[in-house]
C-alpha cells in the first residue's frame, strides 16, 4: 500500500471514485463524481460525501448514549418503586436531582461516572428495613479477627462500640461519645 501523497496526479480520479463508493452515498450522488471531468471537482465531491457519512455515523452514538442514560434513569427509578414510601423525602429530592444530573453529563464524563455511582449506591440501600441489634462481643472479635488484619485500634473501637451499645440496650444516639 503506498502512502496518499506519493500518488500521482493520474490515480486521482481513481481515489475520487473510491472515496465516493465507500462513502455509502446514494447512487445519484456517486453518478455526479463519475460524471465530474474536472478532477479537482470531483475530488471536491467526494470530500463532502466523505464529511456527510462522517457526521451520519455520530448520529446513532449520540442515540446511544441517550438511550443508555434513559435506561440508567429507569432502572434507578424502579429500584425505588418498592422503597419509596420508606425513603426519606429529603433522600429523595436529592435522588430526584442528581437523575436530573445524569441527563446532563455525558456518558464519558467524570461527572457521569460520579453520579451514576452515588445513584447506585442510594437506590440499592434497603430504606427503612432494620435488623435486630447483635451484642455478642465474643463474635464480632472472632469475625473482626478472621476477615481482617491487623488495625488492632479499629477493632478495638467497634468492640467498644457493641460492647457500649449492650449495656445500654441500643446503639442509637451514643455514637457522638466515640469522639472524645
Amino acid at each position: 500500500m503506498r502512502c496518499v501523497l506519493c500518488i500521482d496526479n493520474s490515480e486521482f480520479p481513481r481515489l475520487a471514485d473510491l472515496g465516493a463508493v465507500i462513502s455509502g452515498a446514494k447512487n445519484l450522488q456517486c453518478q455526479q463524481v463519475l460524471e465530474e471531468l474536472d478532477v479537482y471537482k470531483r475530488l471536491k465531491l467526494t470530500l463532502e460525501l466523505l464529511k456527510k457519512s462522517m457526521e451520519i455515523s455520530k448520529i446513532p452514538e449520540l442515540v446511544l448514549e441517550t438511550d443508555s442514560k434513559t435506561t440508567l434513569s429507569a432502572k434507578f427509578r424502579e429500584r425505588l418503586e418498592g422503597n419509596r414510601d420508606r425513603i426519606p423525602l429529603h433522600v429523595l429530592q436529592v435522588i430526584n436531582e442528581e437523575l436530573s444530573k445524569l441527563q446532563q453529563f455525558g456518558a464519558s464524563s467524570i461527572e457521569f461516572n460520579e453520579t451514576h455511582n452515588y445513584l447506585d449506591w442510594l437506590t440499592a440501600l434497603p430504606w427503612g428495613i432494620y435488623s435486630d441489634e447483635n451484642f455478642d462481643v465474643f463474635r464480632a472479635k472472632k469475625i473482626l479477627d478472621e476477615d481482617n488484619y491487623g488495625l488492632a485500634d479499629v477493632k478495638e473501637r467497634i468492640l467498644e462500640f457493641i460492647a457500649v451499645g449492650k449495656h445500654r440496650g441500643t446503639t442509637q444516639g451514643w455514637y457522638r461519645f466515640l469522639l472524645l
